[in-house]
């Protein structure tokens, strides 16, 4: 990626309008670069507070992890409680089995700011931390 892609964040939107980010999902290989850092929290800050996109903290991670993710968005967003540390799901369709599990049939997962498509998933209610 290159450093251009910082100054018009128009691309960065579309993304965000598409699938949710993260800090780390936006920055890429330039995660360790300062400067890129500083321009983009300062620029979606911004977009935040002018009410473009929206952000909220991951409940259960370490240090506070945000997601950004498009008040009109198509998708849906999933925090469930894990062992050791919260799993967040992206999926666009959903069933409701019973009042206590909901079924999906494809969704993605992020794991270490990357997300991983997986099938057939079922989440019980309980562990659910958040639903967006």
């Amino acid at each position: 990626m290159g450093g251009e892609r910082y100054w018009d964040i128009s691309d960065i939107i579309k993304d965000i309008k598409k699938f949710p980010q993260t800090y780390k999902s936006i920055l890429g290989e330039d995660y360790d670069n300062g400067t890129a850092q500083l321009l983009i929290r300062k620029k979606l800050n911004r977009l935040v507070k002018e009410g473009e996109i929206c952000k909220t903290a991951i409940p259960g991670t370490r240090f506070g992890k945000c997601l950004f993710y498009s008040d009109c968005r198509t998708y849906y967003i999933l925090v469930e409680a894990g062992r050791v540390r919260s799993q967040v799901y992206c999926f666009f369709e959903y069933k409701n089995l019973n009042r206590f599990f909901m079924s999906v049939d494809a969704c993605w997962l992020l794991r270490d700011e990357k997300w991983v498509k997986c099938y057939n998933k079922r989440f019980f209610n309980g562990k659910v931390l958040l639903f967006i």
